[in-house]
């Protein structure tokens, strides 16, 4: 029994923290970075997965912001799919290993240590700014 205990106690040690290394987008952005990015406070965000990602959805009025997540494997496959969205597509500087804007900038997408993020704008236009701030926070929790 002490045995037990104690191999419990030591996986409880070594066990990293909760948020630590996630990939839950509803831990990777929080309400509060929604609701400064949409330009008003916004709802919980709810839990999703669409199809090879895992997604979050926050919505405040008709504003709303969705967030997906998946791995992809080197910086080039992110690239070549980030490429592949609506137009106009460009690269954006200073944040993650690397960045795009998409689709009239309502999508940024991000790509960190085998990691792509996605953030997508419906009923708002933030400005890059406030994007880049978004997906930063994002990537400093992975």
């Amino acid at each position: 029994m002490r045995r037990l205990l104690l191999l419990m106690a030591v996986g409880l040690v070594l066990a990293p923290s909760a948020g630590a290394g996630t990939r839950n987008p509803c831990l990777l952005v929080r309400s509060s970075d929604a609701s400064a990015a949409l330009g008003a406070k916004s709802a919980t965000g709810k839990a999703q997965t669409l199809g090879l990602y895992k997604a979050c959805v926050y919505t405040s009025g008709r504003k709303k912001l969705t967030v997906l997540v998946r791995t992809i494997p080197s910086k080039a496959a992110f690239e070549k799919s980030a490429k592949q969205n609506p137009g106009p597509v460009f690269p954006i500087p200073g944040v993650g290993d690397d960045a795009f804007s998409a689709a009239a900038g309502t999508a940024l997408l991000v790509w960190k240590k085998g990691v792509e993020l996605t953030f997508v704008f419906v009923g708002a236009s933030p400005v890059v700014q406030t994007q880049k701030d978004l997906a930063n926070a994002a990537v400093g929790r992975l």
